[in-house]
């Protein structure tokens, strides 16, 4: 097979979706996919590279990414595959390659000290090259920017005048000049004007070559700085926005200059990051033509800022301080007659400041890349880290504060670390910490940043950085309670201004969680750079989606809405810091998420503010769902009047059982299981009392979830049904417990049910034996709860299998007949298993308790393991089956694994299964949603409820870069994202449910080394079996659930393609708001073959299917005076346990036509059964004796006819064998 080098342009669109790099790991191809990172290719028509013979787009790793361009050349040298050796072989080189030397050893050993392993730096190689832009690329963009600045440097000079006349004659230009508020008005004094920019230079990333391309597809960002002439302005140009009403004009000469030019074939247009006129710029995209200067396959966007020489300014630098106010309301004619007029406008000035920074910042980015060696690589890394998170300038949904920021504060946190920090507030050296040295790799220093940024609280600590500069500001005035402070070098920007503190936050919980991932074995380096971690179902516990487009804010001020920009930017932050104040501890974090700014025509005169936002919360799962707020006491009558204040009417005085007296805030919830909610009902509230927002206009999908998971006891929460079957099944216990003329005392009854450990779909419900009679036959189900009983020690027990069957079956009647003669329970009867072979356990005791539930009770024999051991071990002296039971060791194995799956790793699944419900609350509910939704698709008869527990377990115990979920939706996302993403062909899935035992919740829980190793090795050991392994510590094989009865080949493959349906809707849904989540458990039946319908009044669990509907049968009920007498029963009056026809059908169907078709089913409450014809026999072939299936001539020559499958012949049996269950068969077209 041959590798070709692939284009590296500096995008991640070589491992976008659908394509992957292979990079050699261990001797082995490993692959990395990106997941999530969708970025539009540079140079989409050279950079499609041709397939090698596999079909995948494959690419060198060079470890000498230094190229004749620091961007990476084109002269490449092809791989030729392995050679015979094992060795990498060039097609230039000879086959013969020497071994390693010393010193290969030694960089070897150098690679997995510096970067943690060899495999980490290979993947953050080929990142880099996937990163660097072509170079023949990048000369197309050098020859357009070299076309502009002659266009600027040309043009004339524009004589001053007024502001409001300027912009009519530019108007008819088609170009508007963007004036912030306050805008000029006819009395305005002072004049616009323009004259060739004083210097033009390329700054920011592009200029120090270590741009990073945006996400989103968005691609690169080239900044384009001009300096304006210093004479245009004036001393008193900082108030009242005057700079940037000159600024503005400035801009819009350049936009039209750029427009009329006959040599620029470019789309100008405006850009105002954060919907803030006041940082608005030019952004130009290169229309695709056949010039030199066609910089389109670059997929690069030029921004043209302004600024302004901090050395020939006549803006006095002090006037700009943190403590300065600068707008001045009475000289607007807005003043809100308060004397907070002249409040401190620190944002305002530090915006202008920010145009006197682009080429100090430049300068400073470049020293740092000259002494730090990896500096660009790790920047690179850093940006990739934050884009993925949504911590960037651009994108579809990206962390409020950010945006402003842009990617130049990532670069000035590498070079704080380095160098270490400068004098605090209190002039007191703010070094907490040791700098790090400049020698360390890329990875060191990612992790250093990782370390710093996730133990540093930026909300209560303000960073200086270090300064040859005399301080022009002094520390103390950057120090406030509500912002932020990340001071640059010039000791007057500061990057943090404007940024939410709850973003800052987000930000350190993300920086622990990577630290968390790193330190974990796995697809650490995917997690971390790879996968787009911005979709909202996985990242918060609760989205609330907002329409602020009719907000209405109490208490509006004039001055914070020039102060931020916007009317939207003063009324978001006051929002966000309002709604945190509410929810208090509910919550561990929140934050705002909205989609960049988009560039718009020239003549568009403002910028479009976001009219809907989301507020992402991750929930405290012991505080979220507390029912009610403390106030202060009743003796504060300060405190409580702001207390009444925030909370309106609401609030209320109230005595607690304590004896205390103090407001209160009261959730009410009809449901228990409404509990949840609770957070956003706080948020509703807060926003209709403060800001104007309707209920209706705040919403989040949450709800949505509930019809799924709601018991079908509608008067009682789902949680206390679960309680209401565990205190039942330990009366159980105590009543067998007290039962005397045994043989054996009981010494243990093990609960081993999906009933009693919170994940059935349903929790059992008691049976009422006045009412269930006279119920429809289609809400007749009784569950089984299973339950294990397990005798004292005996030497009594006999040594032959099949006797100890006898033994059981003895024990349980007598069990039964005691019970039934105490009348300690309404039912009790001793079954057998059908298909159970002669040594197998094959007896059951049935009971149905005075409280109404159905309990299964089977007997644990601990002399079976060792006489089942003893007959499969390869030397048989000690004991042998009797020869008149004609068992064979293949059948002594399936008891073998029965015994173990029944008896002993079931017990230690049930116990480790609700271990885990009771840390997190939220796994129970997500275990029942990934049940229903299995069973809504008709897949779940595939899928052991074992295995589905322990799939769900994985994303609790091991969450990768997340929290543990909170709220069942939460975790039901994060399933189905596993499901689609999870290869199970390559590699078994680990779930440390044992180890995880003794964890905190949330906390990831590695999988023992030891036990991975022999996971591993039974995995690849298993040839041929293309299907899930879900492997525990206690089962590294993953046989007892995962291999044996888990899904395999067509049955896993389909789970994954309607989990990555179910994604792509949910993700859509969510991104536009319009997430229908009954649509995500709706199935189609088009794909099918054949469809069985049933007689959906003959099914005893209809009644649970998610399109029954409650309200039908209890409006039915009311009609009569006697509704109890409606239904006559099919099956008779008397309760059967675990009783569902259509299940029995559907395996009738499985086992007769086993070679013939594959049927689908929904065993929880469906009415429809599919089917698939197998395509080998529908294919014409010679007829011949005993085929297995009916056939149907179709010609063919000689003594041997070609013959096909009968579907007639085959459907008619099928409908004979369910007469009068089978309603019709509908065949596909």
């Amino acid at each position: 097979m041959k590798r070709r080098a692939v284009p590296h342009p500096r995008t991640l669109a070589n491992v976008s979706k659908g394509k992957h790099q292979e990079i050699p790991e261990d001797d082995a191809d490993q692959d990395i996919e990106d997941d999530g990172m969708d970025v539009t290719q540079l140079g989409q028509a050279e950079d499609n590279s041709e397939t090698s013979e596999d079909g995948e787009d494959e690419a060198i790793i060079d470890d000498d990414n230094e190229s004749d361009e620091e961007y990476g050349g084109e002269d490449r040298m092809e791989w030729d595959g392995m050679g015979e050796n094992g060795m990498g072989r060039s097609k230039h080189q000879k086959s013969d390659v020497a071994p390693p030397t010393t010193k290969d050893i030694k960089m070897i050993n150098e690679a997995s000290d510096l970067f943690g392993s060899n495999a980490f730096k290979l993947k953050i190689n080929a990142l880099m090259s996937a990163l660097a832009p072509k170079a023949s690329h990048v000369a197309p963009l050098e020859k357009c920017l070299f076309d502009i600045h002659a266009v600027i440097s040309n043009l004339a000079e524009v004589i001053p005048q007024h502001p409001i006349r300027a912009a009519e004659a530019l108007q008819g230009q088609g170009v508007t000049v963007v004036y912030p508020s306050p805008p000029p008005t006819e009395e305005t004094n002072w004049k616009v004007g323009f004259s060739k920019p004083t210097d033009i230079k390329v700054v920011g990333s592009w200029a120090n070559k270590v741009s990073v391309p945006a996400i989103d597809g968005r691609g690169l960002d080239i900044d384009l700085a001009l300096e304006m002439p210093a004479d245009l302005f004036q001393a008193k140009d900082h108030l009242n926005c005057r700079f940037f009403h000159k600024r503005a004009f400035y801009l819009a000469v350049i936009a039209a200059a750029l427009v009329s030019s006959p040599k620029l074939s470019l789309d100008v247009m405006y850009d105002s990051p954060q919907a803030d006129a006041r940082r608005t710029c030019i952004t130009l995209r290169q229309k695709p033509t056949t010039s030199p200067s066609d910089f389109s396959k670059l997929n690069a966007t030029i921004r043209i800022c302004l600024c302004l020489s901090p050395n020939t300014t006549p803006i006095a630098i002090n006037r700009l301080s943190p403590s300065h106010s600068n707008l001045r309301l009475a000289a607007t004619g807005k003043s809100d007659n308060l004397p907070g007029d002249i409040r401190p406008t620190p944002l305002y000035n530090n915006i202008l400041l920010q145009s006197l920074t682009p080429i100090t910042h430049l300068l400073a980015i470049y020293q740092y890349k000259s002494h730090i060696p990896a500096f660009s690589e790790a920047l690179a890394l850093l940006r990739v880290w934050a884009n993925q998170r949504g911590f960037a300038a651009r994108g579809k949904r990206i962390i409020r504060g950010f945006e402003a920021i842009g990617g130049a504060w990532w670069g000035f946190l590498l070079g704080m670390l380095v160098y270490g920090e400068g004098p605090g507030a209190d002039g007191k050296p703010g070094i907490r910490r040791k700098p790090l040295g400049t020698g360390l790799s890329s990875y060191q220093l990612f992790r250093g940043a990782m370390d710093y940024l996730a133990n540093r609280d930026f909300s209560t600590e303000s960073v200086f950085m270090k300064s040859n500069e005399s301080i022009k500001f002094p520390a103390s005035e950057f120090i406030s309670p509500n912002t932020a402070a990340f001071v640059d070098p010039s000791t007057i920007f500061n990057f943090l201004a404007g940024v939410p503190l709850e973003s800052l936050r987000l930000l350190r919980h993300d920086a622990k969680a990577t630290l968390r991932t790193l330190d974990q074995d796995g697809d650490a380096f995917d997690w971390t750079f790879m996968r787009d971690l911005r979709d909202l179902s996985t990242r918060f516990d609760v989205i609330i989606r907002i329409d602020i487009s009719g907000a209405t804010p109490r208490a509006e001020s004039a001055l914070d809405i020039l102060e931020h920009g916007s009317r939207t930017n003063a009324l978001l932050n006051s929002l966000m810091s309002t709604i945190r104040h509410a929810l208090n501890t509910r919550i561990t974090h929140c934050a705002i998420l909205h989609s960049s700014s988009a560039p718009r025509p020239l003549d568009e005169p403002t910028p479009s503010s976001p009219t809907t936002v989301e507020i992402g919360l991750l929930l405290d799962p012991f505080e979220a769902s507390r029912l009610v707020d403390h106030g202060p006491a009743a003796g504060d009558e300060a405190a409580g009047a702001e207390f009444r204040e925030f909370w309106g009417p609401k609030a209320e005085l109230r005595r607690f059982k304590d004896g205390s007296i103090v407001e209160s805030v009261v959730w009410e919830v009809p449901n228990p299981d409404d509990r949840i909610h609770i957070p956003v009902m706080v948020v509703q509230h807060i926003l209709d009392l403060h800001f104007g927002v309707p209920k209706s206009q705040a919403t989040a999908v949450q709800a949505a979830y509930d019809p799924f998971l709601r018991s079908q006891i509608p008067s009682v929460g789902t949680g206390a049904a679960f309680r209401q079957a565990l205190v039942s099944f330990d009366e159980l216990f105590r009543t067998i417990k007290d039962l005397g003329d045994l043989p054996l005392s009981i010494s243990q009854i093990s609960p081993a049910s999906e009933y009693l450990r919170y994940t059935s779909v349903h929790p059992a419900t008691p049976l009422d034996s006045q009412r269930f009679p006279n119920l429809p036959d289609n809400a007749k189900y009784i569950p089984a709860i299973d339950v294990i009983l397990t005798f004292e020690g005996s030497t009594r027990w006999p040594e032959d299998l099949a006797a100890i069957q006898k033994v059981k079956l003895a024990f349980l009647e007598q069990i039964a007949r005691a019970m039934s003669g105490q009348k300690v329970v309404r039912h009790a009867a001793v079954v057998l298993d059908a298909d159970a072979g002669i040594i197998e356990d094959n007896c059951a005791l049935e009971l149905i308790t005075l409280a109404g539930y159905a309990f299964r009770g089977r007997i644990h024999c601990d002399i079976e393991r060792s006489l089942l051991e003893k007959f499969i071990a390869p030397k048989q002296k000690h004991w042998s089956v009797p020869t008149a039971y004609d068992v064979t060791k293949a059948q002594a194995k399936s008891a073998l694994v029965i015994y173990k799956r029944r008896f002993v790793y079931g017990l230690q699944h049930h116990s480790a299964i609700a271990a885990l419900q009771q840390r997190c609350p939220s796994y129970g509910p997500t275990t029942r949603l990934i049940k229903r939704w299995l069973g809504a698709h008709m897949l779940a008869p595939y899928v052991p409820i074992e295995i589905i527990e322990l799939v769900c377990a994985h994303v609790y115990l091991c969450p990768g870069p997340f929290d543990a979920p909170v709220t069942a939706p939460t975790g039901f996302a994060r399933v189905i994202r596993l499901l689609k993403e999870w290869n199970y062909g390559e590699t078994p899935l680990y779930v440390p449910q044992y180890t995880g035992a003794g964890a905190d919740p949330g906390v990831s829980v590695n999988f023992p080394t030891d036990k991975k190793a022999q996971a591993d090795q039974a995995f690849r050991s298993r040839v041929g079996v293309v299907g899930w392994t879900v492997v525990t510590e206690e089962d590294p094989s993953g046989i007892l659930f995962g291999s044996v009865l888990g899904p395999k080949g067509l049955i896993a493959a389909r789970i994954r393609q309607v989990a990555t349906a179910t994604w792509e809707c949910l993700d859509s849904g969510m991104t536009a708001g319009t997430l229908d989540v009954t649509a995500l458990f709706q199935h189609p039946l088009d794909d099918y073959d054949f469809v069985i319908h049933l007689n959906p009044s003959l099914l005893p669990r209809h009644s649970q299917a998610t399109h029954y509907d409650h309200t039908k049968r209890l409006s039915e009920a009311s009609a009569y005076k006697n509704p109890d007498a409606l239904h006559a029963s099919t099956y008779g009056q008397a309760p059967r346990i675990d009783f569902d026809p259509a299940a029995l059908l559907y395996q009738d169907l499985k086992r007769i036509y086993a070679d013939t078709a594959l049927f689908f089913y929904d065993p929880i409450g469906g009415d429809v059964i599919g089917g698939l014809w197998y395509p080998q026999i529908r294919n014409p072939r010679p007829f011949k004796v005993y085929a297995g299936y009916s056939t149907l001539a179709v010609g063919g020559e000689g003594k041997k006819p070609m013959v096909t499958l009968n579907e007639k012949a085959v459907l008619s049996e099928i409908e004979r064998l369910g007469s009068g269950l089978i309603t019709k068969i509908v065949r596909a077209a």
